[in-house]
């Protein structure tokens, strides 16, 4: 059996991380020897990374790349008349009206036995939808059965026509909230095909336990990011979010003689479009001379099984960074999130740990730093409180084999 899974971005150390879950949930569904092809933002480099899987890049990427940028209407026409006739006898004529590597790619994502969407965060308003719908829509057009793996979704504003369709074509839409549910209701997408479940990240493959590294000192990982789609203006907001995290570094080297160290899903690749290490150096320029010998900024690549189990060397995580979140959970590292996405919020209710949980638009550093002094003194506690919740969250995201088997011993 064959599997696409399409909208993966592998440079990113959290998508990487849902790709490793949903990897291990096809095949516990499918058996050990199924196979898996990707359909990859910057397939290049995710190849050199990830060498295991056969990867291609997105549909529209491949149209810019034959017509360029401004000239995508009539290729996209003519891919779409291509997937129509997929299952006609004028497939064969149709394929022709595409160049031979679009072909070919056309025909390997046509013949698979399940197109999976990736999940993560990327049918919201503030990213481009086309492109990624664009592979759903071949896939409705050729006939192929397709679900969208763990997502948070909406709210939808534009392309809700386009939207409805291709989303109530999905033989099951996997979501991480209740929310992102109601919102596929509003479209028109039958409940029975809704799924909730746990981000596919938390079915990574289990590590051989929780890091640690000797040291006296209470060593601190931070996560940041830069964010572009503050409610306000946008520099002012991002000042303050960095100010407050400057604030909190501040005062816990102080009270509590830290190391800390900026670390992150997205830093050290140079291939990716942003590198998490450049806003840690903006944090840093704004401690006191002083303590910043304390401080280091991490600008090490490491794919999630490695990140994971670097994140288990610390007392305490504070993430920005959802995933970066996630993996150190897995690693039963205490977490304080500031949340810039629905997603973490949502998340962090699901673990009933919303007591460490921050908005990025009010990050207030005195409410911040109270949140990092009581997780680090009941460190013991919340570890295995921890331990329990990814667990349950785990089975959550495994819970997902069952309707993906449904999908295909149905055919509906």
């Amino acid at each position: 059996m064959k599997v696409t899974v399409t909208n993966t971005a592998l440079l990113n150390g959290g998508d990487a991380a849902i790709m490793q879950g949903t990897a291990q949930i096809l095949r516990q569904a499918f058996g050990p020897q199924l196979a898996i092809c990707l359909r990859d933002q910057q397939p290049e480099a995710a190849r050199a990374l990830y060498p295991d899987y056969p990867i291609a890049a997105l549909f529209h990427d491949r149209l810019v790349e034959w017509r360029g940028s401004g000239r995508t209407k009539l290729s996209l026409l003519l891919l779409c008349l291509a997937a129509l006739a997929w299952r006609t006898p004028l497939r064969a004529s149709a394929l022709r009206l595409l160049p031979l590597g679009l072909r070919e790619e056309l025909c390997d994502f046509a013949a698979s036995d399940l197109i999976v969407s990736a999940g993560g965060t990327y049918l919201v308003p503030h990213y481009r939808l086309r492109p990624k719908l664009l592979e759903l829509l071949v896939a409705r057009l050729a006939g192929r059965p397709y679900v969208l793996f763990t997502q948070s979704l909406g709210p939808f504003d534009k392309d809700r026509r386009l939207l409805a369709w291709l989303l109530r074509g999905a033989r099951a839409i996997l979501v991480r909230d209740r929310r992102s549910a109601e919102r596929l209701e509003c479209l028109g997408v039958p409940e029975t095909r809704i799924v909730l479940c746990a981000d596919a990240a938390f079915a990574m493959p289990e590590s051989a336990g929780r890091q640690h590294r000797p040291s006296n000192a209470t060593r601190i990982g931070i996560s940041v990011r830069d964010w572009p789609h503050f409610a306000g203006e946008v520099s002012a907001a991002m000042d303050r979010y960095l100010d407050g995290v400057a604030a909190t570094v501040t005062e816990l080297i102080e009270e509590t003689d830290a190391e800390v160290t900026f670390i992150s899903t997205c830093q050290g690749n140079g291939s990716y479009w942003t590198d998490d290490a450049t806003t840690a150096d903006a944090v840093v320029g704004r401690l006191p001379e002083a303590l910043r010998e304390r401080v280091k900024v991490d600008r090490s690549y490491r794919k999630p099984e490695d990140l994971r189990r670097e994140l288990g060397r610390f007392d305490l995580f504070v993430a920005t960074r959802m995933h970066g979140a996630i993996l150190a959970l897995l690693a039963e590292v205490p977490v304080v999130a500031i949340a810039y996405e629905e997603k973490t919020t949502d998340l962090f209710g699901q673990l009933g740990f919303e007591a460490y949980l921050h908005d990025i638009e009010t990050l207030d550093s005195g409410a911040l730093t109270r949140s990092c002094r009581n997780a680090l003194a009941h460190t013991a506690e919340l570890r295995r409180e921890i331990a329990a919740r990814t667990a349950d969250l785990r089975a959550s995201a495994y819970s997902a084999t069952a309707p993906i088997q449904v999908v295909m011993e149905s055919g509906q």
